[in-house]
């Protein structure tokens, strides 16, 4: 019998900016470390996110992690500018007030307080079989491009379409299991937003994205899940929490998953 495995993973330093691709990566505090490190706010602290913009997909990010450097590559122009990535970097928060025509800063958080849910959801998971599925009925869109539109953190391989989903039971109820040496907890199923319709690298919007992923999602899901998930069936990737005690842990490529028990959430 097959089992669940990493095979990919990804962070994204700068929410809702670009990846870095990783083979592992260690656990930060209710995150994976580097993951949603820092995040761009306007004067009031609104985020600017792809829920507000469709022009962070017109701007290419590359990482050098360990050396505390950002190159930003405008996809309309080709212009190319590098930064020392930390907070209170003004040239860095100039540059990023221009290109979006926003006043905003860079700001850092090493405790998963940037997280679309925060302290709560650590992590997304889905399977490649799921982002296959989608993009069978979703003309015009690649693998790689379903990947961009729906930001997962880890994904696997091994197993059927949505068979992540496993890793929630019900509303109350999530699922304990381990990948590789660390525990984590599924919670949810997550619910999109206007993100994934939009194009990963000019933002221009897909209105029948919508629309035809939730006319593929009703061929698998069942009146039952609709009824537990108490929403329409425009959800993909698992919410999962990771508790403080995981702190230091890692997890790789090749890691398989194993299903603990349910859990009564709090």
């Amino acid at each position: 019998m097959s089992k669940a495995t990493i095979s990919k993973l990804r962070i994204y330093p700068i929410k809702s900016l670009g990846f870095v691709e990783i083979e592992e990566v260690e656990i930060g505090v209710h995150s994976l470390k580097n993951d949603r490190l820092f995040a761009m706010v306007d004067e009031v602290g609104r985020y600017i996110n792809g829920k507000r913009t469709g022009r962070v997909n017109q701007l290419k990010t590359e990482y050098d992690l360990s050396n505390g450097i950002v190159k930003f590559s405008e996809r309309p122009t080709g212009n190319q500018s590098t930064f020392e990535l930390k907070e209170g970097n003004v040239e860095l928060d100039n540059y990023l007030s221009n290109f979006f025509d926003i006043k905003l800063n860079l700001v850092k958080n090493e405790y998963g307080e940037f997280m679309d849910i925060p302290l709560k959801s650590s992590v997304t998971i889905v399977s490649e079989a799921s982002l296959q599925y989608l993009q069978k009925d979703l003309e015009r869109h690649t693998l790689e491009s379903m990947r961009l539109r729906f930001r997962s953190n880890v994904e696997l391989v091994g197993v059927d379409a949505f068979w992540e989903e496993q890793l929630y039971r019900e509303p109350g109820v999530g699922v304990r299991f381990r990948i590789g040496e660390v525990e984590m907890l599924g919670i949810s199923p997550r619910a999109r937003c206007n993100v994934p319709p939009q194009n990963p690298t000019t933002g221009e919007m897909d209105y029948h994205f919508v629309k035809n992923m939730m006319e593929s999602r009703n061929e698998h899901v069942t009146a039952e899940n609709l009824l537990q998930y108490g929403r329409a069936s425009y959800f993909l990737t698992i919410n999962v929490y990771v508790p403080k005690t995981e702190l230091g842990k890692r997890i790789k490529l090749g890691d398989a998953i194993e299903i603990l028990e349910p859990v009564k959430l709090s």
